[in-house]
């Protein structure tokens, strides 16, 4: 960490730009960013970012950070209270509300701030590798069946891949019964209510026991990527990675349970503006505005993002197209099933303390109600 952000203090980084994608969505972006610095004199650079939080959570305090990055829209509340965003409801020659559809105005937008520009909206859907499984299951009961047949660590084969302990990732069927993580209209949490343990339970039983023991991100790609799973249940930013793999990932909605509905977290991709343009000269100041208004209008942008990567346009003449292709016709169809991340600057406590109770429930640990317990008191002491 030190030293990418000691380079990127130097004053030689030029403009920058941060971003922590998938390599697929890497090489998208370098294209995008070659035809916007085409015939400018002030390039815009990328830098790929590994624990970008981490590195911003450092670079932007000390001087050194980027002055624009893509990221979800739920960090919206707590750089507004950190003051690493700059407002810039001044200086934007669109008119988001004429551009965006209002969901992904108002992901920008906090206390009367502007605080980026939105240029997609995403969540997880299940995928399914067409090679193992001829249709895709609607309900848990049949995925659990192809799961069943499927499913054999002994011999390298698993049911699914899917990060099981992180709350963005399952929280479809956390949700599932009616719970909420936390509910926005009262700020209060939710995780301790019976509808929510019902939905920890239905991972327990249902879902926990087809994935690799190890929890982290890279151990849950693994079988689905190398052709030894039959499901993953992933985000936009993971379909090309798979299909470069030699997976022919192919998308469907989240299957529907019994008594309940998924209702996934969703979220809105932006380019955040950062506290580094309070001080910026003239060039950096407009070339930051042009890159993060030409990229969320520009149509080969908006198109190559869907085709390539499921990312649903959030752009009013893109949104509600049929002729983006498939991909997109199944996210859409799983945003619809969701609710929108809040924002809330609490968040990342409750997120960070939950995925700890989680992994203690999915190693068997503890029991559903209880983690719950112990994990809504320790956020709210946290939170006072």
């Amino acid at each position: 960490m030190l030293t990418v952000a000691g380079c990127l203090g130097d004053d030689d980084r030029g403009i920058t730009l941060w971003t922590e994608f998938e390599e697929a969505e890497e090489e998208t972006l370098e294209e995008h960013l070659a035809a916007f610095n085409e015939g400018r004199d002030n390039e815009l650079n990328a830098e790929d970012i590994t624990d970008m939080e981490d590195q911003l959570n450092t670079a932007i305090p000390a001087g050194d950070g980027p002055e624009t990055f893509a990221w979800a829209h739920d960090w919206l509340g707590r750089y507004h209270e950190q003051e690493f965003g700059y407002d810039a409801s001044d200086d934007l020659s669109i008119d988001l509300e004429s551009e965006f559809t209002a969901d992904a105005v108002d992901a920008v937008q906090w206390e009367g701030h502007t605080y980026g520009v939105p240029y997609a909206s995403e969540t997880v859907a299940l995928m399914y590798n067409p090679d193992l499984v001829a249709e895709p299951p609607e309900t848990i009961e049949g995925m659990v069946e192809i799961m069943d047949d499927y499913h054999d660590p002994a011999n390298n084969q698993w049911g699914l891949s899917y990060p099981p302990v992180n709350p963005y990732f399952v929280s479809g069927y956390l949700q599932a019964f009616g719970g909420r993580l936390f509910h926005e209209d009262t700020g209060e949490l939710g995780i301790e209510d019976d509808e929510f343990i019902e939905g920890v339970e239905l991972l327990q039983d249902s879902l926990w026991e087809y994935v690799p023991e190890d929890p982290t991100y890279g151990s849950q790609i693994a079988p689905f990527n190398d052709g030894n799973a039959p499901f993953a249940i992933n985000g936009p930013w993971q379909v090309g990675g798979f299909r470069d793999a030699g997976v022919d990932a192919t998308l469907a909605p989240l299957p529907d349970i019994e008594g309940g509905s998924p209702t996934p977290y969703t979220g809105i991709q932006v380019w955040y503006f950062t506290a580094a343009l309070e001080d910026a000269d003239e060039e950096t100041f407009e070339t930051i505005m042009d890159w993060a208004e030409w990229y969320t209008t520009n149509e080969d942008v908006i198109v190559d993002n869907a085709e390539r990567h499921g990312l649903i346009p959030v752009h009013q003449e893109y949104a509600e197209s049929d002729d983006i292709g498939e991909d997109i016709q199944t996210f859409v169809e799983t945003v619809d099933m969701g609710t929108p991340m809040p924002a809330d600057p609490r968040m990342d406590i409750m997120f960070t303390t939950l995925e700890e109770a989680l992994e203690r429930v999915f190693n068997g640990s503890e029991e559903p109600a209880a983690a719950m317990e112990a994990a809504a008191e320790e956020i709210r002491s946290r939170w006072e």
